[in-house]
């Protein structure tokens, strides 16, 4: 069998020469290598690195690409028996849709750039739409999204109206040239070679034009000063990169002769293979190295913890010691972890710590949400504390004060129906919390628009503060210090100050709440669960990724 086949690309007869068999088993290689891989990522697509990439979206567009990629793979070999009308509509369809897609995902790491720079100064929670009959429900639905839909949906809707108008466009050229069939109104048929030539392919050009040398330079540009932690630029930037050389290459072998020879046995459509397969890759790749990371470094953290209580057993610490004022060795970990305390002291009593470190978590680890929460439940659970001391109040009335506000934390931060970045915590401690708001919240976020009440970003007690101002008095005061080790918990809380004019409970009129009744459930330690999960979840990587970067800064001036 010789490696070549003298003629080529040639459209008659099947090439199965060493060439062709290297083309069909690379294909089934890779397919089952990519498909692998994409139901590892699938299984993970929950976890907390990665789960803000929209990992559906992702494998939706690499397996689009990857009908492409399989489909012009099997050119050479078949060699004639792949019928011009049909790489028409894989390229027309598949390839750019796929692209679209890709560039949709890609956009993500803008979007959720923007997004993390408002979570403390805006309402973020997304209302439910409402209506007696299935018509008024998706009308008022179709209303609420135009009202308070984010640039990522609107910028989904235009990728989706852009996917419809490429199906319609193809469709009406498919139907009347007669290059594709016999009842067509312009063109001639013609052989199988020259059928992929002519103005029929111009409209996939054009698509692929748009969105590899116009919004994916765009989007190069308004990344450009991005700067995570998790290589998203990076893996972006390449990505795009790589989806660049295909389409003139492409052109270049269907409309220049110069290349014919080449043709013979590199078919025109596989100049996107190099880009495409690299995309793929790196797409896949990048969010696999980020889960395993975050898992080694978990991993890590927990082989320091036992390590910390094995010495406390046999008395190589003293036994006041605690994993939350000590700081702990971990392998690869180029020294001492930070001690939990010191994530708490930033939280509570430093201003200007704190403010750094939510600037950190909303530009480079993109997970503002979580500090924001830990935020509002500090000062949650402060106010029940200040509300419950005043004695003549009425015990019903603060209750339902209180469940109202702690209703808003869970629409605004909890809910993934409403919450527009929901912190990421447990099925068990999320049911939980289902059980004791969803009920008052569906109702809550049916009746009311997505605003602040009462002059406030999520609960009526906090001030108005610029997350980002260089000032020392921030309003968090001193939280619940829950020590990691096992069994074992102090409280270090101080209430706040407040005068006379603080001695009275208001509830709105028009509150659809008024009139619930609070689950006897309901009660101050309601959010702690989720707390502490997410207190450490921030404590095991976020912080520690925040003070080495602290570190590294001081050490380079």
């Amino acid at each position: 069998m010789p490696f070549l086949n003298p003629g080529g690309h040639d459209f008659v007869g099947a090439n199965l020469d060493g060439w062709g068999v290297i083309q069909l088993v690379f294909a089934v290689v890779y397919t089952i290598v990519l498909f692998v891989l994409c139901g590892i990522l699938w299984k993970q697509r929950d976890h907390p690195i990665i789960r803000m990439r929209k990992i559906p979206m992702a494998i939706a567009a690499v397996l689009v690409l990857h009908v492409y990629v399989i489909i012009v793979l099997i050119v050479y070999p078949l060699n004639g028996y792949f019928p011009c009308n049909a790489e028409f509509w894989i390229m027309s369809i598949y390839l750019p849709i796929g692209i679209g897609l890709f560039q949709a995902q890609n956009q993500q790491l803008l979007l959720i750039s923007r997004g993390q720079q408002v979570l403390l100064t805006r309402e973020v929670y997304k209302p439910l739409p409402s209506g007696k009959t299935r018509w008024q429900y998706y009308r008022n639905k179709f209303i609420l999204w135009c009202k308070s839909s984010k640039e990522q949906d609107a910028f989904e809707g235009f990728i989706a109206a852009g996917m419809l108008v490429q199906f319609l466009g193809s469709l009406l050229i498919y139907v009347i040239s007669r290059k594709f069939n016999s009842y067509g109104v312009v063109s001639h048929p013609t052989t199988q070679a020259l059928c992929r030539r002519g103005w029929e392919w111009a409209p996939s050009i054009i698509w692929q034009a748009s969105w590899n040398f116009i919004a994916g330079p765009y989007l190069l540009w308004k990344i450009r000063m991005i700067r995570d932690i998790y290589n998203w630029r990076l893996q972006t930037t390449l990505a795009i990169l790589a989806g660049l050389p295909g389409t003139p290459l492409w052109l270049a072998a269907v409309y220049s002769d110069s290349l014919n020879g080449v043709s013979k046995y590199w078919a025109p459509a596989m100049w996107f293979l190099p880009g495409l397969i690299t995309m793929q890759m790196i797409t896949i790749l990048s969010a696999l190295f980020q889960v395993w990371r975050s898992k080694k470094q978990a991993k890590e953290v927990d082989g320091a913890l036992n390590a910390f209580d094995i010495k406390k057993h046999n008395g190589t610490v003293g036994p006041n010691a605690s994993i939350v004022t000590t700081s702990t060795k971990t392998k690869g970990s180029g020294g001492s972890r930070v001690p939990m305390k010191a994530m708490e002291d930033c939280l509570t009593s430093n201003g200007l710590e704190y403010n750094a470190f939510y600037h950190f978590c909303t530009t480079k680890t993109f997970n503002g949400e979580n500090l924001v929460f830990l935020d509002k439940t500090i000062k949650f659970k402060l106010e029940w504390r200040r509300i419950f001391n005043l004695l003549h109040v009425s015990h019903n009335a603060a209750r339902l004060r209180m469940y109202r506000d702690a209703v808003d934390i869970y629409l605004t931060l909890i809910w993934d129906k409403t919450a527009k970045y929901p912190i990421n915590i447990p099925s068990n401690i999320s049911r939980d919390l289902n059980t004791l708001f969803q009920s008052a919240a569906a109702i809550a976020a049916v009746n009311r628009p997505s605003l602040p009440r009462s002059g406030s970003n999520v609960t009526p007690w906090d001030e108005p503060s610029d997350p980002f101002a260089s000032v020392g008095d921030h309003p968090l005061r001193p939280m619940l210090r829950h020590s990691l080790d096992k069994g074992s918990a102090t409280e270090l809380i101080s209430e706040p100050e407040h005068s006379s004019s603080d001695n009275n409970i208001s509830l709105e009129p028009s509150d659809p709440l008024n009139d619930f009744s609070v689950p006897a459930s309901f009660n101050e330690a309601c959010f702690d669960a989720a707390f502490a999960s997410i207190k450490h979840m921030m404590w095991e990587q976020p912080y520690q990724d925040f003070m080495k970067s602290k570190r590294n800064s001081a050490s380079s001036v």
